[in-house]
């Protein structure tokens, strides 16, 4: 094609969760399990109060105002290194601010690789992993979650520098969770590869996992000098505000004059790429995390609770009706094991001429319990396992 690089992918970019979430929404009586989402009972956005208040004492002026840093603030990501990191890390660390989670991890690949590197990230995956990969010209390597010793040999072909993108918990779409035992093993095995390794830490959907989820961060104080550790951030997700394109990428490593220039490179590739954050956002997020702490874990545990029931309900008839799921322990998403992509195609094309909208993705349907209101959710098991 005239006037781009030819090495440019020219096909058709058709984005399978907006084209069918745009589907969806045109459809107001049908069951809308598409958008990785939190939706309340009524079927609104879910938004916390703490942030809309918060942001609303915001003149707009100071939304309207550039940010002081291509990095970011130094307000927000003092605020928010302590919220993700939660005193786990007494390790060196630095962050920058990102748009979303996706920002975050764009930054990692671009910062970390070369064209013609490999990527490892899971066999069932969110499908822009595959996107990203595919615009910059990396090889990938796909592993199973459930299985730590496939991970490891496809850890152990890579030639030359290992990165790998681990999203866990609340995994999209599997919701699957390591133990703080399997990611002793996950950090054992990369700190004895003895040569450069980029562990790329996709926690998107953290806040929204029961239990003690950062527990395994307290291992990257003990990582090997040849171990870089990437943690992409999403305050999308966390405060429910998707649209403000809000997150951080936070570097994690034994040496910290290294660390000041990872931060430099981070800063350049920013101002380079989307010049500033919102600032706005950034303004929103640190004066509810320094001033309206509480009132935010309050909002996050009821929507923490409603997920929970969402999932509960969910799992207990599908069981009931034989429908396979993958094994799920939180977040945001359902996967139905289809393990043929044909199979699956036709399966997800008779759902929605059923009114049932979802997501495809490799041998699964993705379900979006975030998005489906208890009434909704009530019977769509028995629904899927009629169509499979």
């Amino acid at each position: 094609m005239k006037f781009v690089k030819k090495s440019e992918n020219t096909s058709p970019y058709i984005d399978n969760i907006f084209s069918v979430t745009s589907l969806a929404k045109k459809d107001p009586d049908g069951i809308n399990a598409t958008a990785g989402c939190l939706y309340d009972e009524t079927g609104k956005m879910l938004t916390y109060d703490c942030f809309e208040e918060t942001e609303k004492e915001l003149t707009m002026r100071q939304k309207a105002a550039y940010a002081s840093s291509p990095a970011g603030n130094k307000e927000y990501l003092d605020a928010i290194t302590d919220f993700v990191l939660d005193k786990r890390v007494s390790n060196h660390y630095r962050a920058v601010a990102t748009p979303g989670g996706t920002g975050a991890l764009s930054m990692a690949f671009k910062l970390c690789l070369d064209a013609g590197d490999t990527i490892l990230y899971p066999e069932i995956a969110w499908g822009n992993y595959k996107v990203m990969a595919d615009e910059s010209g990396y090889k990938v390597l796909n592993y199973d979650v459930y299985d730590l010793e496939d991970l490891f040999r496809k850890i152990d072909m890579v030639e030359g520098k290992v990165f790998l993108v681990v999203n866990s918990p609340c995994h999209n779409p599997l919701g699957h969770a390591y133990t703080y035992e399997q990611w002793q093993k996950i950090l054992d095995k990369l700190n004895g590869l003895h040569k450069e390794a980029v562990l790329v830490c996709d926690i998107a959907y953290i806040d929204y996992a029961n239990g003690d989820p950062k527990k395994y961060f307290s291992l990257f104080n003990g990582i090997s000098d040849d171990l870089l550790v990437l943690i992409a951030a999403s305050c999308s997700k966390a405060f429910s505000c998707y649209g403000y394109r809000l997150g951080c990428l936070i570097a994690i490593h034994n040496d910290e004059e290294f660390l000041e220039c990872f931060a430099n490179l981070a800063s350049r590739y920013g101002r380079a790429t989307w010049s500033n954050i919102n600032n706005g956002g950034m303004l929103t997020v640190s004066k509810v995390l320094l001033e309206k702490r509480k009132d935010y874990d309050r909002e996050l545990q009821e929507a923490k609770t409603l997920l929970k029931e969402r999932r509960d309900l969910f799992v207990k008839q599908a069981q009931e009706c034989d429908l396979p799921l993958y094994d799920l322990s939180d977040g945001f998403f359902a996967t139905v094991k289809v393990s043929d992509n044909t199979e699956r195609d036709q399966i997800h094309q008779r759902l929605m001429e059923d009114h049932i909208y979802t997501i495809k993705v490799n041998k699964g349907i993705r379900i979006a319990l975030c998005s489906v209101p208890l009434k909704k959710l009530d019977g769509l098991a028995k629904k899927l396992k009629e169509k499979l």
